[in-house]
């Protein structure tokens, strides 16, 4: 059977593939865009479920991606539509798109289905906004082996296309949830995980924080940084030594340095 054909760029999903790109259809819809083979294969080895994946092989840049729509089609998903290069063109958000863009189902990111290892090593994120940085943040997070990714009163969503693109489609590889302030220190206390708050003025460098123990290590917005509330209660407060004139590292950078150094302290253990 061949595949349903998608050639006007006027056709009613191209149009809903448009409006996914804004956040109040996504969380209306409870759906989110993928685009990218990469990404998209994160999605799906991460058990996503995918409504429709749309695809235009004028755009293919690898046999790999007509392999991947031939194994898709023979596993007899009924999801795929193949678009013309001007319905593509029009539902794309990419410059330089690879033919490939899906509808996925949004999942639950709750504090409570969090499952931890012995030794869990966690990234709690405040006030992050800017979709550029999260992706940064989660690529680190990935490499360095982190357990999971926390998002504490964030206006981010965590489904915003550029998050995704950023991570490449590492937003999916990793357990994220989000999570209100109170209900979040409390959930670290019940489990024991110390907080190590990262902040300019403290006096004890990153390198002196026990990271082999159960941690959360906190980080705050490029603008405002972390709140007193967590530096306050932070059973330590550290910072990265500078050695130029700059007194701090953007947050995907400190993320960067301060995950692998948990990681080097872990491996050494």
């Amino acid at each position: 059977m061949e595949d349903a054909y998608i050639q006007s760029r006027h056709n009613e999903q191209i149009k809903n593939l448009v409006k996914l790109r804004e956040r109040k259809y996504r969380d209306r819809q409870e759906r989110f865009l993928v685009e990218g083979l990469r990404e998209l294969s994160h999605a799906l080895q991460a058990g996503y479920a995918i409504e429709n994946l749309y695809y235009c092989p004028e755009h293919f840049p690898t046999e790999a991606h007509s392999e991947f729509i031939r194994t898709r089609r023979a596993s007899e998903h009924p999801d795929l539509i193949r678009l013309s290069p001007e319905a593509f063109d029009k539902a794309t958000q990419r410059e330089g798109p690879d033919g490939i863009i899906a509808v996925g189902h949004q999942q639950s990111h709750a504090l409570e289905a969090l499952q931890l290892p012995e030794h869990p090593l966690l990234l709690i994120l405040e006030g992050i906004e800017k979709p550029g940085n999260l992706g940064a943040i989660l690529r680190s997070a990935d490499g360095a082996g982190a357990d999971a990714v926390i998002l504490v009163d964030c206006v981010l969503d965590l489904y915003n296309p550029n998050a995704i693109r950023s991570s490449q489609g590492l937003l999916f590889a990793l357990p994220l949830v989000t999570a209100e302030r109170d209900s979040l220190a409390q959930w670290l206390a019940e489990h024991q995980i110390q907080t190590c708050a990262t902040t300019p003025a403290a006096s004890i460098p990153h390198w002196d924080c026990d990271f082999t123990q159960a941690s959360a290590l906190l980080l705050g917005s490029e603008q405002s940084g972390l709140s007193d509330y967590w530096i306050q209660s932070a059973a330590q407060t550290i910072l990265i030594p500078m050695a130029g004139q700059a007194d701090s590292l953007n947050v995907a950078a400190t993320a960067a340095v301060c995950l692998y150094e948990a990681r080097r302290q872990r491996q050494a253990g």
